[in-house]
């Protein structure tokens, strides 16, 4: 049976099919409003590789931060497969952060400093979370207001999100949001031992475009 990421929650829409966690059997890239196009590149993507959608057995998708309608367009998507032609596969849902910070610890942060990743959250604060070893056992996201950012200190890095309510106070490192790269992390993403509960996200207030 086969595994199918579907991360919709930045500006370019991914779809991958692996069947083990060594490669990709299967991806596709694809920008566009997800309910208008996510559809039809997965019917592309099954079709490329040649199976059918009861094959699946496992659904990846983020849960936050990001594009709240892409998110909710894929959830509701993958909810309508699970209770027709996919009913006994299972969804596992994970912060897009997250995934980014394991990327980061690997590779690109700077040894014997703080290390940070940040991104909006809504028009007032930021989601900050600290690429430290408490990655892989208890990590955390926290939330800053604007003004607050500037008194952390050490090196950061920054994805943006598709609507970029204000520039960060701190220098940072803008990088791409990369959800091609699920399968070098999806160990600890699977992992039941680490503390994700702190991932979740907390119930928003929306503010009215007119307020100030």
């Amino acid at each position: 049976m086969y595994s199918l990421v579907i991360d919709c929650s930045h500006k370019e829409n991914f779809i991958g099919l692996f069947k083990d966690t060594d490669n990709w059997i299967c991806q596709r890239k694809f920008n566009g409003q997800p309910f208008e196009d996510l559809v039809e590149n997965l019917k592309s993507t099954l079709s490329e590789a040649s199976i059918d959608k009861a094959e699946i057995s496992r659904f990846y998708t983020p849960h936050s931060p990001g594009s709240t309608l892409g998110i909710r367009v894929t959830q509701m998507m993958i909810q309508g497969l699970l209770k027709t032609c996919c009913i006994s596969a299972k969804l596992t849902q994970y912060n897009g952060l997250y995934l980014s910070a394991l990327l980061l610890f690997e590779k690109e942060i700077e040894k014997g400093t703080d290390n940070y990743l940040l991104t909006e959250n809504g028009r007032h604060s930021w989601n900050v979370l600290k690429i430290d070893q408490n990655l892989k056992i208890k990590p955390v996201i926290q939330q800053y207001r604007l003004e607050e950012l500037s008194e952390l200190h050490g090196s950061f890095f920054y994805i943006p999100q598709m609507k970029t309510w204000s520039t960060p106070t701190v220098e940072v490192k803008e990088i791409n949001y990369s959800p091609n790269q699920f399968l070098n992390v999806i160990e600890l993403l699977n992992n039941p031992e680490v503390d994700t509960s702190h991932l979740f996200p907390a119930s928003n207030t929306y503010v009215k475009w007119n307020r100030k």
